[in-house]
């Protein structure tokens, strides 16, 4: 099989896995970040998740949003009225559930994107976008958990789709923007 096949493989359990997600959830994540636009946003995740998030995470700086990532040395204390943003593949990540309980406990709110339903962590956020595996057909892909590579596929093309969904209808305007914010130390 050609690398060609491959990609069109990838794109195609991606296309799969993003099918079931529920518009609901998503129309509310949308309107929450619409709403955060003021608020300090932190990201924290594991693995090649955490990666993900940091893209995401980097769009959000581009469009005027304040944004912390966990474990970074300038990253500060989370507090009442803060937002932090996690993502999970098996939605029981140790350090991801404890950072989502802290978080909560700190008055702040908890947007969680996961690999599946029914976790440990969906149930301690209060926004989830939850993908649904088993509705979406077997993953040829790595598989660990959660749906692995099919996940982070998935959430990264989610995570572009809120970004274009964030600036629909003032592209010009929002491209100037992020252009002056982004990374001139290159």
């Amino acid at each position: 099989m050609s690398v060609r096949e491959k990609v069109a493989e990838v794109l195609q359990e991606a296309r799969d896995l993003l099918s079931t997600l529920e518009e609901k959830e998503i129309e509310q994540v949308l309107c929450a970040l619409r709403k955060w636009q003021k608020k300090r946003l932190f990201f924290w995740a594991r693995g090649r998740s955490f990666l993900v998030l940091k893209g995401f995470a980097m769009r959000l700086m581009h469009l005027g949003y304040g944004v912390h990532i966990v474990g970074e040395v300038t990253c500060p204390a989370i507090q009442e009225g803060d937002v932090l943003i996690v993502a999970s593949g098996s939605g029981k990540t140790s350090s991801v559930l404890l950072f989502a309980e802290k978080a909560r406990d700190l008055g702040a709110e908890v947007l969680a994107f996961l690999g599946r339903r029914g976790t440990p962590l969906e149930r301690v956020v209060h926004h989830v976008v939850a993908f649904s595996p088993e509705q979406a057909g077997e993953s040829r892909q790595l598989y660990t958990g959660g749906g692995g590579t099919r996940f982070e596929d998935a959430l990264w093309l989610l995570c572009d789709a809120l970004i274009l969904a964030l600036i629909e209808g003032r592209e010009g305007e929002a491209y100037r923007l992020m252009m002056e914010r982004h990374a001139n130390l290159e």
